[in-house]
């Protein structure tokens, strides 16, 4: 089940739990905010809601399927390494980017995001890849403590030709 939440403030008074590049900036415009069920559809579902929402926004093509890419990895180790019912997916679009974020109701993980992001594994492996690839692919990213949860949010540049 998905629901569409009314916009409200991303703003959080949660300590920073291993974010990576400048800090988050506080300016935004036009957020999308949805709700779904934690299960094994969610990272679907978080794919289809961002394509969605940035080819309203006219993003250009790349930055669209960059955007897809980080929420689905990002979604994907909301719903395995936690026990979350539900998941919380938020778009923000602010001048030159575009920021994705994921909020669980948790467990945390017991290491820092950043951490388990820099750890190299087997280039085959079929998992343990998705922190890697937000760390390589967002110019900011990073994690703050939402609740018993966390709040995982990457951006990207948002610039070229539009659709």
């Amino acid at each position: 089940m998905t629901r569409e939440m009314p916009n409200r403030s991303a703003k959080t008074a949660a300590r920073d739990v291993g974010a990576v590049g400048a800090t988050q900036p506080n300016t935004q415009t036009e957020p999308h905010q949805y709700a779904f069920d934690g299960d094994d559809q969610a990272p679907a579902r978080a794919r289809h809601h961002v394509r969605e929402a940035l080819c309203s926004w006219r993003m250009p093509e790349d930055t669209v399927d960059t955007a897809v890419l980080l929420a689905s990895e990002i979604t994907t180790n909301a719903v395995r390494h936690t026990t979350s019912s539900s998941i919380e997916l938020e778009l923000l679009r602010r001048d030159g980017e575009v920021e994705v974020a994921v909020r669980d109701s948790g467990p945390r993980p017991a290491r820092a995001l950043r951490a388990i992001s820099e750890e190299t594994g087997d280039l085959w492996d079929e998992h343990g890849r998705g922190l890697d690839l937000v760390r390589r692919l967002a110019s900011r990213w990073g994690a703050t403590e939402a609740g018993p949860g966390l709040r995982v949010w990457a951006a990207i540049e948002a610039t070229g030709d539009v659709r």
